[in-house]
């Protein structure tokens, strides 16, 4: 078993991540799609009471001193006010665009922050159905298949077992 300085195995799985995702069949057609989704989700959504936005003990002191800023409360709502959907994507808020696009960029950020658990959300913002059942459609097939085997050399103990293949029935009289 390999571990880094701090005794830790560097196993991406131990990572999850959220991720907001949009596949159309090109950059601009997502762009045209998502676009108004995510700036509802960003600045229509996301009402936190700022007390709640940075609770204490939410942040470690190593957050705090690299800077990290708090997703939710009246500066991030501030911050997000007048982005477009360009900045958005720039900024990864959002990863979006054709197929070959969307692999590339959620590759580079599952690399980059070394996640192994990507929870994508395909539906966001006021989305109708048909347009969340394609956005679905085209990540499972045109995406996924290709980020499913990325850590393939790392085995994964955190996703969760079938039952029947770690419990034993109770014998009853």
């Amino acid at each position: 078993e390999v571990v880094d300085e701090r005794g830790i195995e560097p196993n991406p799985y131990r990572v999850g991540f959220l991720q907001l995702v949009g596949v159309a069949d090109t950059d601009a057609e997502a762009e045209r799609i998502y676009g108004p989704h995510a700036d509802y989700f960003y600045n229509r959504c996301l009402h936190v009471y700022e007390g709640f936005a940075d609770a204490p003990g939410y942040r470690t002191t190593e957050t705090l001193r690299r800077g990290f800023k708090p997703q939710f409360g009246l500066a991030a709502a501030k911050a997000r006010a007048n982005l477009t959907f360009k900045d958005f994507v720039d900024q990864g808020y959002v990863i979006a665009g054709s197929p070959s696009t969307v692999r590339e960029q959620l590759g580079e950020a599952m690399k980059s922050m070394r996640v192994g658990h990507l929870m994508v959300l395909c539906h966001f913002g006021n989305m109708p159905p048909e347009v969340t059942q394609r956005n679905t459609e085209l990540f499972a097939k045109e995406v996924m298949p290709y980020m499913k085997e990325m850590w393939g050399e790392y085995e994964d103990r955190w996703w969760p077992q079938p039952a029947a293949d770690r419990a034993t029935p109770a014998v009853l009289p």
